[in-house]
Order: C-alpha cells, then structure tokens, then sequence
C-alpha cells in the first residue's frame, strides 16, 4: 500500500478541486484530520490510506463520491 507525503495529500485535494472539508467528507475523516495529514503532523492509516491510494490512481471515482454524497 502506497503512503503519501503531506504535499501529495494537498496535490492530490487540489487536483480534484475539493477543499479540505469536502475531500474529508469523501474520505469519512474530519476536516482537522486533512488538516493534520496536509502539515504533516498526521499521516493516514488503512483504509483512509487505501482510499488515497484509489483517488490517485483513479480520480474520477473521488468526483463520483462527490456526486452521490452531496
């Protein structure tokens, strides 16, 4: 499983164009969660890690979560 730098976190956020409380509404973590992994106090673990790993490789399934949960 793939683990993901602070900076990768907030590219892959602004590559789909979320902000930081919808990218933490597609994950199922708090906004303070996203904030934490994007400074590097926190890293993602399992399935949030596994998640990240999905949105990056395929993008246009985070935009589907948009689309269903909002």
């Amino acid at each position: 499983m793939a683990s993901f730098t602070p900076d990768e976190i907030k590219q892959l956020r602004e590559h789909l164009q979320f902000t930081q409380r919808v990218f933490a509404q597609v994950l199922g973590v708090s906004t303070k969660t996203v904030e934490a992994w994007e400074k590097g106090t926190n890293t993602p673990s399992g399935s949030s890690r596994r998640l990240l790993e999905i949105y990056w490789n395929h993008p246009d399934i985070a935009e589907q979560e948009v689309t269903e949960k909002m």
